[in-house]
Order: structure tokens, then sequence, then C-alpha cells
């Protein structure tokens, strides 16, 4: 048997969030079709309502899609081939401004300046410091103009730099510690778990997410706004379910811990120690602003969006309490 399935169908029993009803009074479970990229802890939050039971319990019959990107992931979902997909909240800015009819429907990972997960550093021979030290300076990151590069652009400005004067250059997670002991890049921006497993080799200089704000959503479910006009009772049992998720994933990090390393092939004993991804449950315009503010700042976005515009048509999916 698949050991994601095994792990899913063991942990809800434990826990005792499995549905209560027996075969013979199952409900008629919709379908939805939900894209992802599960490449991260915070991507994998629809993975962990699967192995919750919380698809289920919400009364839908989820089908999970990896895909290669959130930018795929946008393209499918406007395409009407994803019901939904993971993106993160500067590309689904960038998408509004561009004139596609997106909606921000539900949240997922969150930033919180208690438990960061992207971290700006160097070798450990490596003597930057400061924001001033990095003029001149090249950041390997793992996509430019992404949510990493506006991160570590925001942090030199605040540490006393010029983010102007730095060279960004796109490089694969695993190939930055290498990079950086043969001196091609003087700095990278690593995610979890790669920092964490790499630590020996490194030497950390900052929160490479610290200089957006202490407080706002990195990425979120995006759907069409033709789908959720056309299903918004759909539309609001996956907002039930995520709020459900990222309850649940927030407060049981061993559980989701073991379908990380499973899917993600990480060495459990990384997993136990790494800082992990929160998970938001509430979606408002105060807290989807910051990236976007950043992101126009740094030229990622190319004119203002507001978050007030990116999540209007899922208001009413949240104007009671989920329980």
């Amino acid at each position: 048997m698949n050991p994601v399935r095994t792990t899913a169908l063991l942990l809800a029993l434990a826990l005792g969030i499995a549905p209560a009803w027996g075969a013979a009074d199952a409900p008629v479970l919709t379908t939805i079709h939900v894209g992802t990229t599960n490449n991260s802890d915070s991507s994998l939050e629809p993975v962990y309502a699967k192995a919750g039971g919380l698809f289920t319990r919400s009364g839908l019959d989820a089908r999970v899609e990896s895909l290669s990107s959130g930018g795929a992931i946008l393209d499918a979902v406007v395409a009407g081939a994803l019901d939904v997909g993971f993106t993160n909240i500067a590309s689904a800015g960038a998408a509004l401004a561009r004139g596609l009819p997106i909606v921000l429907l539900a949240p997922s990972m969150l930033y919180t300046s208690k438990s960061p997960i992207n971290f700006l550093v160097a070798a450990r021979s490596s003597t930057l410091k400061t924001g001033a030290d990095f003029a001149g300076k090249t950041i390997g990151v793992s996509t430019l103009t992404g949510e990493l590069q506006i991160g570590a652009s925001a942090w030199i400005d605040r540490a006393g730099g010029d983010a102007k004067s730095v060279r960004f250059v796109e490089i694969p997670f695993a190939a930055m510690v290498p990079a950086l002991k043969q001196g091609r890049i003087d700095a990278a921006v690593l995610s979890e778990p790669a920092f964490t497993a790499n630590k020996a080799d490194i030497e950390y200089i900052g929160d490479a997410s610290a200089g957006i704000g202490s407080r706002f959503l990195v990425a979120g479910f995006v759907s069409s706004k033709a789908w959720v006009a056309a299903n918004p009772e759909t539309a609001r049992r996956f907002v039930t379910a995520m709020v459900l998720t990222a309850r649940w994933a927030n407060a049981h990090r061993a559980e989701t811990g073991r379908i990380l390393a499973e899917e993600r092939k990480t060495d459990p004993a990384i997993v136990a120690v790494m800082n992990r991804a929160t998970f938001g449950d509430a979606l408002t315009a105060a807290i989807v602003q910051p990236l976007l503010d950043a992101a126009y700042k740094y030229g990622t976005l190319k004119q203002p969006v507001r978050g007030a515009d990116l999540i209007a048509d899922a208001a009413p999916f949240w104007t009671q309490r989920i329980r």
C-alpha cells in the first residue's frame, strides 16, 4: 500500500477526525480538482487535508494534482483544467493586474516572525553582516522576481543597504550550497528543509522575509471567478476544508511531519527540528497587502494591486466563523 495513504488512514483514525458514517450511509461527495506544486511544506496543505480526512469531512472528493510551478497552476485554473490551485500572492497579484479573472479563495502559508522558513545565508568564511555589505554582491534565489528575491531585497534595504546594487541569479536550492562554497555566489536565500540540512556549511545572516512585514500571507489558493460563480457551494466547502486543515496541521506537527518526510523524501530527523510552515485560517485584505506592496516596490508587479480586489469574490464564504 502507498505509505502516504497508510499514514493518512492511521492518522485519521488516531486523531478521531475521520468521517463518522459507514459505507451504507456515506454521503455523496462533490469532486473538486486541486493543483499544488507538492515541493514544500507550505504547498502540501491539500495533501495534509486528504490525510486528515478534512476534504471528506467538508463534503469533497478532492483530486489533488502536482504541477511544476505556481505559474503552471494559474494557467490551468484560468483554462478550467483545475478548479482551485496553490500559488504565491505576488503571482496571483500579477495575474489579476494582467486582467486574468481570478479570485484568491483561501489562504495557505502565512509568514510569521515566530517561525520563518526562508533564510538569507552565506558560506562559513563570509564576512557579510549588514545590508551595506551586499553592495555589488551576487545572491542566488530559486526564482527571479519571486517572493524570495523580494524578501532579500527588503531585508537589505531595511539593514542599511541598497537592493538596487545587488545582482540576483536564479539557481536551484540543491545547487546553492555548492555554489556558495565555490564562491560563484556571495549569498543565497535558502528555504526549509535545505536550510536545516546544510547548517554545517552556511552562515545565517537574516530572516529573508522579515523586511516585508511581521505577519503576512505568502501563498494561497486561487480559482477563476467563473468557477466560483458557478459552484458557490463547492467553493464554500473548499474554504471550510482549508480552514480546518490549517488549524489541524498547525497543531499536529509530528503527524504532518511524517507525511512531509515521505512526500519530499527528506530525512525525518531534519523534518523534526526544522521550522515548519504556518497555515492561515483567515482571509483579509490586511494580511494579503504587505507582499503585494513589496512586490510592486521591487518591480515584480508593474502596477499596484489591492488585496481587497484579489479577495472580493471570496467574501461570501468568509462571513461566518468556520467551526
